[in-house]
Order: C-alpha cells, then structure tokens, then sequence
C-alpha cells in the first residue's frame, strides 16, 4: 500500500509541475506579445550591407530615419515626417547634405 501511495505522490508531483509550467510559459509569451505594442520605436526595414554594416529604417514618434549602423558607429543618414512618401523627403534631404 505504501508503495502505490508513493507512485501516486510522484505522478501527482510531476503533473504539478508540468502545470506550472504550461501556466508559466503561457505567460511570458502574454507578457512578451503585450510588450511590444507599447514601443515607440518601429523598425520598418533593415538591410544587410556586408557583415558589419546595415542601413535602418525605423519610426519613432511620426519620424522616419534612415540609420547607419557598424560595430563602432551609428549614424543617422536621413530624416523625414512619418506621413510623406520617404522618397522625396529622403532625396532633399540627401540633396541638403551633399551641398553642406
């Protein structure tokens, strides 16, 4: 008798267990999903210029930027309002630096 209580004891444990980590994981991924949309940075696109070097788009606050990024800098290359197509605001600004 003794030993089938301890058999029920040690699956009643284990079971235990798995529920706390079903409940656990469950949630983390709630609190991870919910976390996000709070941000205010969004990163709209990324491109991979060679191992170290990247270009960024990202939003924040209804500004976009266009962001250079290596392992010893980041940059930021451009600057234009959220609400414009990004292809104009992105070439006068280009035009803008150039002449400086």
């Amino acid at each position: 008798m003794a030993e089938e209580l301890s058999w029920v004891r040690w699956v009643t444990a284990l079971f235990v267990v798995a529920l706390a980590m079903a409940f656990s994981f469950w949630t983390l991924r709630r609190m991870q999903g919910s976390s996000r949309n709070w941000l205010p940075i969004r990163v709209n696109g990324r491109v991979r210029l060679n191992r170290s070097a990247e270009l960024v788009l990202v939003e924040v606050e209804n500004e976009r930027f266009l962001i250079g990024a290596t392992p010893a800098n980041i940059s930021t290359i451009a600057k234009w309002p959220a609400d414009s197509t990004g292809s104009t605001a992105a070439s006068n600004d280009l035009a803008g630096r150039n002449g400086e």
